[in-house]
């Protein structure tokens, strides 16, 4: 196995770590929104040590910009699908109660907005959506868009677009650094 893709995965198992000790000292919803930050400043830790240890290896040898950027996305790469996959099993089987909860908030947020069939009659003045559908109807629709907005899946999509997005910037960027500031080529 790759050094780099070796950094990736140790990394990822830290958050993962992080994640479960939280969910086994019962902070998991307290932690959060602290482990999307620990998580994302994660990444940025693997692309980084993955980079260096990648260049470490080959000498600090003089390589086109291309090859120092594939390395740092493998780290990336092996992290973002880890902690995605994880974080799917993780709201799927382990514990489901953070995605409950947010969904509740959420209902309860629709349910102060629109609490009863006068203030949807005003909403269906704003929006011709609603307009030949009664209050029940919009009520049950929204809670679906709500657990499916909340839905293992829908995490799963979000964390692994969003971590990959974050990983082609890193890579970019800490690239960059390594080459032009720290190695100076």
């Amino acid at each position: 196995m790759k050094r780099t893709v070796k950094v990736g995965f140790f990394v990822a198992l830290l958050w993962i770590i992080f994640t479960l000790t939280a969910y086994n000292l019962g902070y998991s919803y307290a932690c959060f929104v602290p482990g999307m930050f620990v998580n994302v400043f994660l990444l940025l830790c693997a692309i980084a040590l993955g980079l260096f240890l990648h260049k470490k290896d080959s000498g600090f040898d003089r390589k086109p910009f291309p090859d120092d950027f594939k390395a740092a996305m493998q780290s990336g790469g092996i992290y973002v699908l880890m902690i995605a996959c994880f974080v799917y099993l993780y709201h799927e089987v382990i514990d489901d109660s953070i995605k409950t909860r947010l969904a509740s908030e959420r209902l309860e947020a629709l349910k102060t907005q629109v609490p009863d069939e006068a203030a949807y009659q005003k909403l269906q003045e704003n929006d011709v959506t609603w307009e030949d559908k009664s209050y029940d109807t919009y009520i049950e629709n929204q809670e679906d868009q709500i657990f499916y907005a909340y839905s293992s899946f829908t995490v799963f999509i979000f964390h692994l677009m969003g971590l990959m997005f974050f990983a082609l910037f890193y890579a970019f960027f800490a690239t960059l650094i390594l080459r032009k500031i720290v190695l100076r080529q």
